[in-house]
């Protein structure tokens, strides 16, 4: 790797670091979810400081380049992170409907409940 690409994955790593802190300051992100991020961003800093890194282990699991390795690295986290989202959504989307529930009893109970005593006025 030249130097000029190291400096590019250097700066692209911080960034993206500092991008994740900020948003977190700014309340945008949950630090739960930021924890994997920054981990990531460390991880890209480490392999674009060390690029022998990558290489040794890109060479331990038989890819045919580095490159290759590092897309899969990619696509792998990913992956991950869009199942992780989905879990996430899927107990949104529970809450919500157990929400809708319990508030669609509670409003019909209101609704009994002066129906009721509308009934017990006329009646008197």
């Amino acid at each position: 790797m030249g130097l000029g690409l190291k400096v590019v994955f250097i700066i692209a790593s911080l960034c993206t670091f500092w991008f994740i802190i900020r948003q977190i300051q700014k309340k945008n992100l949950n630090i739960e979810d930021s924890i994997v991020w920054i981990l990531w961003s460390l991880l890209l800093l480490l392999f674009s400081i060390f690029p022998q890194i990558p290489t040794y282990i890109s060479n331990l699991l038989g890819f045919m380049s580095m490159s290759n390795f590092i897309f899969s690295m990619f696509i792998f986290f990913l992956y991950l992170m869009l199942f992780s989202q989905s879990v996430k959504i899927s107990d949104l989307k529970e809450k919500n409907k157990d929400l809708v529930q319990k508030l669609s009893i509670k409003e019909y109970e209101e609704y009994l409940s002066k129906k009721n005593k509308s009934d017990k006025e006329q009646l008197s």
